[in-house]
């Protein structure tokens, strides 16, 4: 008997064939083991050489029939004694032993193809069997892997929709903030431009850039030697008033008084008949005077001022 290392080596071959149905399984050792395991088929080739050993349908023919008797014309004779009509009767039906020859060798055809037919159907079912212990001793790990695997990445999904969830929330409430940040940056915004409009004003007036008309232009009438109060108000920055005056007197004076931060201040200005004259203020009340010294009536006028500061 060959080693078990020239078995492996050797191809084999198992074929079945009933009428124009052939099972055939060829190849190695190896790759036959591993459908099979090794009593699986060394019953197989066992089975082989049996099935070989079977006669083959296709040599199984029925036996001819008898030929029937050839009657040859004779001459005329004396008709043969009448027989009894039972006796006529049995000998007008055909003989039953040749009908039962045939009859035991169809069965024993059939017999033989039924036993093949088995064989070959249960051969099949075996490879089939075996192909599928196989696939599902190949598959069923893969499978259970693959469900260990799935579950690991569910976990791993689910641990990063909770993440996502998380950071979701964190993500909002930093907008929330980034809202109230920009909404407070705004009112910053808005604090600094009235800050600087602020600081632009004062740093205007410390260089005396704002002016504003401190009264609009008004006309007077004076009798001879007098003068009269033009305005009266309070003044809120220091800084200094321009004072325009338009005369039918040539000794047309501008006069201005005010008392403030312990300062008694009292000036007059001669301008004559169209002139101006500046004077320095300190916050507070303050007076603008308009007179002539000329011993007429009617001298009349008009007088304007611009504070700047």
């Amino acid at each position: 008997m060959p080693d078990e290392n020239e078995q492996k080596k050797g191809r084999s071959r198992i074929s079945v064939r009933i009428g124009e149905v052939q099972v055939e399984l060829e190849g190695t050792y190896d790759n036959i083991k591993k459908l099979m395991d090794k009593e699986l088929f060394d019953f197989a080739k066992g089975l082989q050489e049996a099935t070989e050993q079977l006669p083959s349908s296709a040599g199984i023919t029925p036996e001819a029939a008898p030929k029937a008797p050839e009657v040859t014309p004779k001459e005329k004779t004396a008709p043969p004694p009448t027989k009894p009509p039972a006796i006529a009767k049995a000998l007008s039906q055909p003989s039953s032993v040749p009908a039962i020859g045939k009859t035991t060798e169809k069965k024993s055809q059939k017999k033989i193809v039924s036993k093949a037919m088995v064989i070959a159907l249960g051969l099949i079912c075996i490879i089939l069997a075996a192909s599928l212990v196989g696939a599902i001793a190949v598959y069923m790990p893969m499978a259970s892997n693959l469900e260990s695997q799935i579950a690991e990445k569910d976990s791993t999904i689910a641990s990063l929709n909770s993440q996502v969830s998380s950071l979701t929330s964190q993500v909002l409430a930093l907008q929330a903030d980034i809202e109230q940040f920009n909404s407070t940056i705004e009112d910053y915004k808005a604090a600094q431009e009235a800050f600087n409009s602020q600081a632009k004003f004062y740093g205007d007036i410390i260089s005396l850039n704002v002016s504003e008309p401190l009264f609009e232009p008004r006309n007077y009438t004076l009798t001879e030697n007098a003068s009269g109060t033009i305005y009266t108000g309070n003044i809120l920055y220091a800084g200094y008033i321009t004072v325009f005056v338009e005369s039918t007197s040539n000794t047309t004076y501008l006069q201005v008084a005010y008392s403030s931060y312990a300062v008694n201040y009292n000036q007059t200005v001669t301008v004559g008949t169209e002139g101006s004259a500046a004077f320095p203020v300190l916050p507070g009340g303050i007076a603008v005077v308009v007179g002539h010294t000329e011993p007429v009536d009617d001298v009349a006028g008009t007088v304007s001022a611009t504070y700047r500061y």
